[in-house]
């Protein structure tokens, strides 16, 4: 394929993935909702150096990302898209960047394999249009570690790319920024060049321009919050989050295997085709690729706290050994892959189809798009079938199978999910946004759901225990609250009214 003409495929596949319907649906609890009040809260204050959440300092994130999303209310308005927009911006860079990256040292088929193995990805499809740090993080890492790259095998003038862009990593997610770009490439540099070689990511103006990009921010917050910002956002958001268990996500060493399997299917089957020719061949992109998703997956593995976005800056070096693996001239591993697909896909469609029955259990009763999801299973596990009697490649026909699942996702799924999750509290927050003068405050009893203080426009009082309720509500007051359907006789013996309620949430006024 044409360079040209595969540059308009990768916009095209990308630009629909991170864009179609992407403010269609309310914004989910817990993450996305905060991000975005909180900068909300930024805009309507004016402070664009602290952020708070709530009306109270939050220390969970450096300052980039709430800059970003800022502007994107600016420009676009305070709602959904306004909010998700900076990640799908940076999803839509990064795999622009990705394309000519590997162009550059490879051919337009293997960097269009990367592009869109990474893009036709569970993994890109979900971090691309929420509003959290993760997608931004992975472009800024990304692009610092295609700067080093370059610097060492190109100009050496890309070096201080490195510098900037973990910079501007450190001021969107933290530590990550500077531990994930000069341990990855110290790795390469000792195995590829020895000790010596580590001098090559060594420069004092790219030192000097890390300091000037990254530190002007934590100084303030040190001068401003001094101790209290360090022992939040230093000991309990970084160092405790690797050693201990927050907010109880916790999972066992092989979690990101299982993460993996999942995010990144089907492309992932390509991988260990991927790892074994860059042990192989010893191509220098292959051993980077490799070095820098190794390090990532490991280190993660052996945290205490497990999200699934955590590995998700790992996640353009696996589609760089993916694509070597799509190309992987060995037709017993292809067929291999191929087959692990098939199987996979079949175990997908059968899951599929008996799924609506145990979510009619809980309440889901919009299930006719797994239909939907059980033909595309179906049609993944026929396209796998025949790749593997026929040993040829399917790519193009899973690349379409994919996509079609994602705009089911977008059209059906993603609403149906949405409405289940966070349809009731939406309602509940219109009502007191309608009903509360602008300065009361809703009270939230057991449940922490930011999107109430964002669609409320209000400011919440978290309230755990009956103890705690009688006393706010004796000292305080507070006419309308919030709280989990189980924990309804609790608020109605404080005085509360159900004005509302489903079989998960209800809405309680007290006169």
């Amino acid at each position: 394929m044409k360079k040209s003409y595969a540059v308009v495929l990768v916009l095209a596949v990308v630009i629909l993935v991170a864009m179609f319907r992407l403010g269609s649906v309310t914004l989910f609890d817990v993450d996305e909702a905060v991000f975005a009040e909180a900068t909300k809260e930024m805009v309507e204050s004016g402070d664009y150096i602290t952020p708070t959440y709530n009306g109270e300092v939050r220390y969970d994130k450096p300052i980039f990302f709430y800059w970003l999303m800022a502007l994107s209310y600016k420009t676009f308005g305070v709602n959904e898209f306004g909010a998700r927009f900076p990640s799908a911006t940076g999803a839509i860079v990064l795999t622009v960047a990705l394309f000519y990256f590997i162009r550059h040292f490879s051919d337009v088929t293997k960097a269009l394999y990367a592009a869109l193995s990474m893009v036709a990805s569970i993994y890109f499809f979900v971090y691309s249009r929420a509003s959290v740090t993760d997608m931004v993080l992975t472009l800024f890492i990304t692009l610092s570690l295609f700067s080093f790259y370059l610097s060492v095998r190109h100009n050496r003038r890309y070096i201080y790319g490195l510098y900037f862009f973990s910079a501007l990593a450190f001021l969107t997610k933290g530590l990550v920024g500077i531990v994930f770009p000069f341990a990855i490439t110290g790795i390469f540099l000792l195995v590829t060049n020895g000790p010596g070689g580590l001098k090559k990511a060594f420069s004092l103006k790219g030192i000097l321009l890390f300091l000037i990009v990254g530190i002007p921010w934590y100084a303030v917050q040190f001068a401003i919050h001094g101790d209290e910002f360090f022992q939040q956002f230093f000991m309990k958001h970084h160092f405790k989050r690797y050693t201990d268990v927050i907010s109880g996500h916790k999972g066992p060493i092989y979690y990101y295997v299982a993460a993996l399997a999942i995010g990144m299917f089907p492309w992932v089957a390509f991988l260990p085709a991927g790892i074994r020719r860059a042990f192989k061949d010893k191509d220098p992109l292959h051993i980077f690729a490799l070095i820098w998703f190794a390090f990532i997956f490991i280190f993660f593995s052996f945290a205490t706290t497990k999200l699934p976005d955590y590995i998700l800056s790992a996640i353009p070096a696996a589609a760089i050994l993916i694509s070597s693996g799509m190309k992987d001239p060995n037709i017993l591993w292809n067929r291999c892959a191929w087959g692990g697909i098939a199987v996979i896909s079949l175990l997908i469609a059968v899951a599929s189809a008996v799924a609506p029955s145990y979510l009619a259990r809980v309440g889901v009763g919009d299930t006719g798009w797994m239909i939907a999801a059980v033909v595309t299973a179906l049609m993944m596990a026929a396209l796998g079938v025949y790749a593997v009697l026929t040993a040829r490649q399917a790519y193009i026909g899973m690349l379409c199978i994919t996509l079609v699942f994602f705009t089911i996702l977008v059209i059906k799924a993603f609403p149906m999910a949405n409405q289940q999750l966070q349809g009731v509290l939406y309602r509940f927050s219109l009502y007191a946004k309608d009903k509360l003068p602008s300065d009361e405050r809703i009270i939230t009893y057991g449940i922490n759901s930011p999107s109430i203080v964002y669609y409320s426009g209000h400011k919440v009082a978290n309230v755990r225990g009956p103890d705690a309720l009688q006393e706010y509500v004796k000292n305080k007051g507070g006419r309308l609250a919030i709280a989990k359907a189980r924990d309804m006789d609790v608020l109605t013996s404080a005085g509360f009214t159900v004005l509302q309620t489903d079989n998960k949430y209800v809405l309680l006024e007290r006169k």
